[in-house]
């Protein structure tokens, strides 16, 4: 591992991204069950996993708000 950054959406920490420092790509470390089935993928330049992940916890964390 080269570096890491914590990941978090609204305030909320759900993993870390970590840069491989053999291929210098940066995977996800998830440690939030909301996003446990992107632990370990790979990001892409393009931002969309990022957006998936994000997209994933705010349904889940939508999904859980009790009434």
């Amino acid at each position: 591992m080269l570096t890491s950054h914590v990941f978090e959406i609204d305030g909320v920490f759900v993993g870390f991204l970590i840069q491989d420092c053999k291929r210098c790509e940066q995977r996800f470390y998830a440690v939030h069950d909301a996003v446990k089935s992107f632990h370990n993928r790979i990001l892409d330049r393009s931002g969309s996993l990022s957006r998936q992940i994000t997209q994933q916890f705010r349904k889940a964390r939508g999904s859980s708000v009790s009434i």
